[in-house]
């Protein structure tokens, strides 16, 4: 066996522990009120082919199939289930490993998940994988479903099913419980899955390692991740990219997603970008859709799977009802989702059966002119006008109770499956509608039951868009050598001159260390000035009295400057220096900003800037670097942006100098890399346009 220090190249890739050709079960029974009874029996129920070892020295049969009393004496096993006491647990993975095992799934519990000896306990479960070769899932985790192959790894109750839904979602979670919730919902549903993995503490292999996989598998065409943290951001995102490419959408819901418990932070930025928004930026960057809940993220896949990616346009209703309609208008505007507005041959196409006062969107099947008679027919044909309109991307059908229900049901569902576009019926009655949810999945077509989950549902699909193919690669970018002048906190100086270097514009400015040479240096500049007190330890100057703007003339910065030097003074005595810099005024104040990341690394801000930067929390984050679209779409994501596009008669402002300071604030990230752990532009001043961007303030943090 290796040394410790020494990891053995794994036995069994990661397919083939979801696709073993034998399973060893410990502590298997017959008694299927325990757990390796009631695994043994899901194996044989849902079809699993592969031969299925029991293990137990105190059987010599288990469920008509022959019993080894130790693994060692067992015939080769790929996989082996353990779901044994936690202090048995370590002493069975060393009998896996040298007995030759590929792989043990560990459900067992009390592990790193808990205190005391579990950390202790599930490091030496990874030093004797490591030195074997042979691969963990888990400890702390419920299993496996491979609905393809009929590998049911879990001893949940949510399996007693007559048959599995065989579909093409695959999902990786790092809880098991929420893995058999998920999946009981969805077979009711109707929704079935290719791959189900619960990987527990991920003590070997982790989610990362499935999500791979799953990348690959022309069985899987998309992929729904339950994530409570990572063990390698920048790999999730390098496979976050590949998915994309594949043109396979990932859809993650992620949990802790507040900010409680994290330290304060020195700056804006680092205060504002959190573990979660900075997360969030990353997906979207990156394609991935973030739902906010299973359900949602489920339904979202199964539209995915079933119609692939979302066309571009907005969405087309048919109802039964007035009355839900208006429910359904109220409730896509909270989300703002857009409604279709339909073209005047859509409208025309609709007079031949609906009232003249009843042609726009949504349509109510209840307006229908009397002459057109109730036949169900009429509906199905007036879905396909609606989903015929060329502004109709999505058509969506809710549905109350009705005359004929289940017969109108099922036109309308016909009609959405046959009309060439996405689209979903939302059932909203209780019990009585059971029969009614049946005959629309036999069509075909999927099924909510909320008004808010179709909603949720609809927000988080039209967020799967095809792989952006670009006309034109732009230019690579030449690589920034910046050194920063030293480790700390950087005053405004130091942090505008890192600036500087970056190509970024800053206003004419001089440091002083007296009064005499304040008024000259605002005699150099030209009048009016600001005069700063210049401190790496004081975040908010202005709160400070550190801050005078608008001075005329010498008496003003005379003044001016005994007040700053001596509130200095007063704050921190090591500061010994003031700055005086041209006043510039207009246009609109951003914040830009860097944060270095732990998971990904640099990330740059924009935001509303100002003095009211926290209480209007208007921000938007990616990854650093960033290209000029990605910085313009920050921008545009802005509720401040319509004052950059000219607001109230004001003329528009220079949008390209602020993309242009947040690419180059990008690249001086991505220079400084881990170096820089912090830095602030509060305020960025965007001026008219054609006459660009200057920033006013900065300060910055060296680790």
């Amino acid at each position: 066996m290796p040394r410790s220090s020494e990891a053995a190249a794994s036995r069994l890739p990661v397919g083939r522990i979801l696709a073993p050709r034998s399973v060893g079960v410990f502590g298997a029974s017959d008694d299927r009120g325990k757990w390796a009874g009631r695994i043994m029996y899901y194996l044989a129920l849902h079809g699993y082919a592969g031969e299925v070892i029991p293990i137990n020295p105190r059987r010599d049969v288990v469920q008509g199939r022959k019993c080894y009393a130790r693994v060692a004496d067992a015939p080769p096993i790929d996989v082996a289930i353990i779901a044994i006491p936690a202090d048995k647990a370590v002493d069975a993975v060393r009998e896996c490993a040298e007995a030759g095992v590929g792989s043990c799934l560990i459900i067992t519990s009390g592990f790193a998940e808990v205190e005391g000896g579990g950390v202790d306990a599930q490091k030496t479960l990874v030093d004797i994988a490591r030195r074997s070769g042979m691969r963990l899932v888990g400890p702390n985790c419920l299993g496996i479903i491979n609905v393809l192959n009929g590998m049911a790894l879990t001893s949940a109750r949510v399996l007693e099913v007559e048959k599995l839904h065989r579909g093409a979602i695959g999902f990786v979670t790092q809880s098991g419980a929420l893995m058999l919730s998920v999946f009981n919902r969805a077979h009711d549903a109707g929704i079935g899955f290719s791959q189900l993995v619960s990987v527990g503490n991920q003590a070997d292999l982790e989610l990362c390692d499935f999500l791979e996989h799953m990348i690959g598998d022309p069985d899987t065409k998309a992929i729904c991740l339950h994530i409570e943290g990572l063990k390698d951001g920048r790999r999730f995102l390098g496979l976050l990219r590949r998915a994309r490419l594949a043109a396979k959408p990932v859809f993650v819901l992620k949990t802790g997603r507040s900010a409680a418990g994290e330290a304060a932070a020195r700056s804006h930025t680092a205060s504002m970008a959190g573990a979660y928004p900075v997360f969030r930026a990353a997906c979207r960057q990156e394609g991935a859709v973030l739902c906010d809940d299973p359900d949602t993220m489920i339904l979202a896949a199964d539209m995915a799977v079933r119609f692939g990616p979302c066309p571009a346009g907005d969405v087309g209703i048919v109802s039964s009802s007035g009355g839900i309609n208006g429910v359904v208008l109220d409730r896509m505007a909270d989300f703002r989702l857009p409604v279709a507005t339909f073209a005047a041959a859509t409208r025309s196409a609709l007079a031949q059966h609906m009232l003249p006062s009843h042609l726009g969107n949504p349509v109510d099947l209840g307006t229908r002119k009397q002459e057109v008679g109730g036949g169900d027919k009429v509906g199905e044909d007036i879905l396909r006008i609606v989903a015929a309109d060329p502004s109709v991307g999505v058509v969506m059908v809710p549905l109350t109770t009705s005359p004929n229900y289940e017969a109108t049901a099922a036109a309308l569902a016909r009609g959405v499956a046959a009309c060439g576009k996405p689209g979903f019926v939302i059932v909203t009655p209780g019990s009585v509608a059971t029969e009614v949810r049946r005959v629309i999945r036999g069509e075909g077509v999927p099924v909510c039951d909320r008004v808010d989950d179709g909603l949720r549902m609809l927000r988080a699909y039209r967020d799967v868009r095809p792989p952006a193919v670009s006309a034109a690669a732009s230019a690579p970018q030449p690589a920034l050598s910046i050194d920063p002048p030293r480790a700390g906190y950087l005053s405004e100086p130091e942090a505008k001159a890192l600036l500087a270097k970056a190509g970024m514009r800053t206003p004419r400015e001089q440091t002083v260390a007296t009064r005499e040479e304040a008024i000259k240096a605002a005699d150099a500049i030209g009048y009016p000035v600001v005069l700063k007190g210049v401190s790496a330890r004081i975040v908010h100057k202005s709160d400070a009295g550190l801050v005078k703007t608008g001075l005329a003339d010498r008496a003003q910065v005379g003044a001016a400057y005994d007040a700053v030097a001596g509130a200095l003074r007063r704050q921190d005595p090591d500061a010994r220096h003031c700055l005086v810099a041209e006043m510039v005024a207009g246009g609109a104040e951003l914040i830009l900003g860097v944060k270095r990341d732990p998971q990904f690394g640099p990330v740059v801000m924009v935001g509303a800037g100002g003095v009211l930067v926290e209480l209007l929390e208007d921000t938007q984050l990616a990854l650093a670097p960033v290209d000029a679209a990605t910085a313009e779409a920050m921008l545009r994501r802005l509720r401040v942006f319509r004052l950059l596009q000219g607001y109230r008669g004001k003329p528009p402002l220079d949008v390209a100098a602020a993309v242009d300071a947040l690419v180059r604030l990008g690249r001086l990230a991505q220079a400084l890399g881990d170096r820089l752990a912090e830095l602030d532009i509060n305020p960025l001043i965007v001026r008219e346009a054609g006459q660009g961007a200057i920033a006013v303030d900065a300060r910055a943090v060296i680790a």
